[in-house]
């Protein structure tokens, strides 16, 4: 059989155009002389490798040259004479799975890895994985200088800020920033085509949702009762103060942890606040308002009773009593500062009301991106309750700033789902524009659907299994949706063409844990748990462009439950489930100079402990005496830590270690050698071990399950970008600005 050679051959990937003029008659010549095939395939295969093997045919294909005319002593069948020196030819290189051939231009296809043992399941792009800097900052935002010159001006821009964004507005030369990459006034032009939109709903359909005021007695009865005050310990580490909180209470925090009104506390400047919700808050929401004089965050929160469990190993609330639900509204009113962005204030948060239903408790909450405050709205909230449907309903405008308004929902204004199909629910949602939500299915499967007038406009098999977390790139990739699998490969797909435009990263993992996915508008890609067949703390960031390719941002001393990432600039907060929340500048990771040293920051840390049901602590009230159903202690004031993964500085000790072996040996041999500083070296890398070895160890560590971050959110206001709402599940939420000068 004659073996196929395309040695000389210039490759084409387009058809070739017909000439009419050719003899359909011309009769095939076929060569009868083959025994020099093997020969010649045998002499490529065996000769010697040269010390120009980067000039390979394929780069020589390019240039329309052809690999047989490499000499004057080469004919016509691929031969050398005698006398030729064999190191002079250039030989054929196998590329290998992690080398790719030169392209002449963007949009040149490149050939596929010659390697056999390579499965499909790689990465063969023109991205390398040791890609650095300029290199990596090319490949990813261009080749258009107008877009690289965008990326590096904000690197720039935040490089002096490591761990925590600057408190200063857009004009500030080092302030937050609106995306960079939105044509200008599109956020107006989306607040107003919301407005129309909005308008026209109303005016074809006035009772599309339909509901009822419900008396604050039996409102109450609704929201997910304590069952119990909760004792805080918060301020310095060194000098705590306990601190009782009912539910509905809060507290106007200083820069050290105390209250304000505390007389320990040096700073009377409010830095947040945090509040009691009574319940597990599974999800929380900022309100996209233009406004100025409040802030507005939706809580969906459960009863401690749903998550609690018996002697017997059953849940203490039986299915059945978990058909009513309620999503609370806090409002947060700021103070504005000339030069600086809005700060909190030292009025404490009130309860705006709640909205409640009997679809089952909130599992999931988002507001619709485009602020609706113009319209008479604090925005549209989309909620995934335990019946695996998604409904959409108004958060309408409350006046009464003295009591709470507590609103029945009968009928949402839309109700999405798949009711055709047995048993197939609804898992996740994420909003694509102001009329387009996406949600992801139990039976692995991707839908888009408008919500007025209610239409299904694409079902696309993206997964096999249970979809657990589902976002879009919007504001200026809304047609972009990432989703993440329980089992399978995180993917990427444009909704514009589902059936062709599909990619993933290339890992199989198992993902049981949801919100620990989002859009980083500034980075113009994804933060998610780096998809891995291994447990991993580690986030990863996913660009658009190379989906499949994952860059590690930030690794987290346990299990990681929640991540965020800022609307205005590139910092990252992460939530664990130990307690604890980190912080990071991501694009600075991602950009990072080898051998350049990066921090991290542990902006507090909450541990719960339950009260003991037989000796519980009371409080006296007047005459009345309240239940303590728990203590909670929040440490802050910590330093900045190396963001390297425990493992990776192991692995750098380790080496350490041997080189310092070297030279002790090597010290050893020359007379007059200083033993005490050898020991004092041995002693301090010790040290070093065990605390990297304590690390590792923290990542198996098992907490109280109420010690967990349930929910972390940056609020995507401007002018509100430092501030961030943090949900423990023991209740308490804590509202922060983080913003540094």
């Amino acid at each position: 059989m004659r073996l196929r050679s395309s040695r000389g051959v210039r490759k084409r990937y387009v058809e070739e155009p017909i000439d009419d003029d050719a003899d359909d008659d011309e009769p095939i010549v076929v060569p009868e002389d083959q025994s020099k095939d093997d020969e010649d395939f045998r002499a490529q295969s065996e000769a010697p490798h040269g010390k120009d093997e980067e000039d390979d045919d394929g780069a020589m294909e390019d240039r329309g040259e052809s690999s047989s005319e490499e000499g004057p002593a080469a004919d016509n069948q691929g031969h050398r004479e005698p006398d030729e020196d064999p190191s002079q030819l250039r030989k054929q290189r196998n590329s290998g799975a992690g080398m790719i051939q030169s392209r002449k231009g963007l949009h040149d296809i490149p050939v596929y890895p010659l390697e056999s043992r390579i499965v499909t399941r790689v990465y063969a792009g023109p991205l390398r994985r040791y890609a650095r800097y300029s290199a990596l900052r090319d490949a990813m935002y261009g080749p258009e200088y107008e877009r690289i010159k965008v990326i590096w001006d904000l690197e720039i821009r935040w490089s002096d800020f490591p761990v925590l964004p600057p408190r200063w507005p857009p004009e500030h030369r080092q302030g937050v920033l609106p995306s960079p990459w939105l044509p200008r006034g599109f956020e107006r032009a989306q607040q107003r085509q919301a407005v129309l939109w909005y308008d026209r709903c109303q005016l074809k359909a006035p009772q599309i949702q339909q509901s009822r005021v419900l008396p604050p007695e039996e409102g109450q009865r609704i929201i997910p009762q304590a069952g119990g005050d909760i004792a805080t310990l918060i301020g310095p580490w060194d000098r705590q103060k306990e601190f009782r909180l009912s539910q509905g209470d809060s507290l106007s925090l200083s820069s050290s942890g105390l209250p304000i009104e505390d007389p320990d506390a040096t700073d009377k400047t409010s830095s947040g606040w945090m509040l009691d919700v009574g319940g597990i808050p599974l999800a929380v929401a900022w309100a996209p308002l233009s406004r100025l004089d409040i802030q507005v965050l939706a809580v969906a929160s459960i009863p401690f009773s749903d998550q609690a469990v018996t002697g017997l190993g059953r849940p203490a609330t039986d299915a059945s009593e978990k058909s009513a639900g309620c999503i609370q509204l806090w409002e947060f009113v700021p103070v504005t500062r000339a030069g600086q962005l809005a700060s909190p204030s030292t009025q404490p948060p009130r309860l705006l009301g709640a909205k409640c239903f009997d679809w089952g408790r909130p599992k999931r909450l988002e507001f619709c991106p485009v602020p609706l405050d113009s319209a008479g709205l604090y925005g549209m909230m989309a909620t995934l309750c335990s019946d695996g449907r998604v409904r959409v309903i108004d958060a309408k405008t409350v006046n009464d700033a003295d009591v709470p308004a507590y609103e029945w929902i009968k009928t949402p204004t839309v109700t999405l789902g798949l009711t055709e199909d047995y048993n197939v629910n609804v898992t996740c949602l994420t909003w694509v524009n102001v009329n387009r939500i996406a949600l992801g299915h139990s039976d692995g499967s991707i839908t888009l659907w408008s919500i007025y007038p209610r239409q299904l406009l694409q079902r696309i098999g993206a997964h096999t299994t249970y979809v657990i977390d589902i976002c879009s790139g919007y504001p200026s990739n809304p047609h972009l949706v990432a989703s993440v699998p329980v089992g399978g490969c995180a993917t990427l797909t444009d909704l514009s063409q589902p059936s062709s435009e599909l990619t993933y990263f290339p890992v199989p993992a198992i993902s049981f844990q949801p919100n620990l996915l989002c859009w980083s508008e500034p980075m113009q890609g994804f933060m998610a748990l780096y998809p891995s067949s291994t447990p991993s703390t580690t986030i990863a960031f996913l660009h658009h462009r190379y989906f499949c390719q994952a860059r590690s941002i930030t690794t987290g001393p346990n299990t990681l439950m929640c991540v965020s990432a800022g609307a205005t600039h590139p910092f990252v907060l992460v939530g664990c489930a130990d307690g604890s929340v980190f912080s990071c500048n991501g694009l600075q990771k991602l950009f990072k100079q080898k051998g350049e040293l990066l921090h991290k920051l542990r902006v507090f840390e909450h541990e719960y402990k339950p009260a003991d049901p037989e000796a519980q602590t009371r409080r006296r009230d007047g005459s009345s005496t309240t239940p303590l159903r728990g203590t909670a202690r929040v440490l802050q004031g910590f330093l900045p830590e190396d963001n390297d993964d425990p493992r990776t500085e192991k692995r750098k000790e380790m080496d350490r270690k041997r080189r310092a072996a070297l030279k002790k040996k090597a010290a050893s041999k020359k007379k007059g050698g200083s033993r005490s500083k050898t020991a004092a070296a041995e002693a301090e890398a010790e040290d070093r071990e065990a605390e990297l070895a304590e690390r590792l160890a923290s990542r198996v560590v098992i907490h109280e399950p109420l010690t967990r971050v349930t929910a972390i959110k940056w609020n995507p206001n401007v002018q509100f970008s430092c501030w961030a709402a943090c949900a423990m599940a023991s209740g308490l939420i804590k509202v922060m600005d983080l913003g540094v000068d």
